[in-house]
């Protein structure tokens, strides 16, 4: 990547569900763009694991209680444990009154 002109970053869309980014840079080295393009997916895809975030897609479905994280498990804590899955009967007075003490 040539530091000049500098790189930069253009949203480009809002879509239904995600933003679209478009990330610009210049380079010396046409011939290798998609190793470039390859290389800096990945750089991004692991930015956002260590940071621990999922990149999702309306293409991905995902019942997020009682599923596994998609990050990869060097990314997650040591502790990580998945959440538990959890049912609730809608059918009782118990359920209707709301949470525990009329709140």
């Amino acid at each position: 990547m040539l530091p000049e002109p500098a790189p930069f970053v253009f949203q480009t869309s809002l879509n239904d569900y995600n933003v679209s980014y478009e990330i610009n840079a210049y380079t010396h080295r046409p011939n290798d763009m998609i190793r470039i393009y390859s290389d800096l997916h990945r750089s991004i895809q692991d930015q956002f694991n260590q940071a621990g975030v999922e990149i999702m897609s309306p293409a991905y479905t995902s019942l997020r209680d009682g599923n596994r994280v998609t990050i990869p498990r060097p990314h997650l804590p040591p502790d990580y444990e998945p959440p538990s899955f959890r049912l609730r009967r809608t059918d009782t007075p118990e359920a209707s009154a709301g949470p525990a003490g009329g709140e």
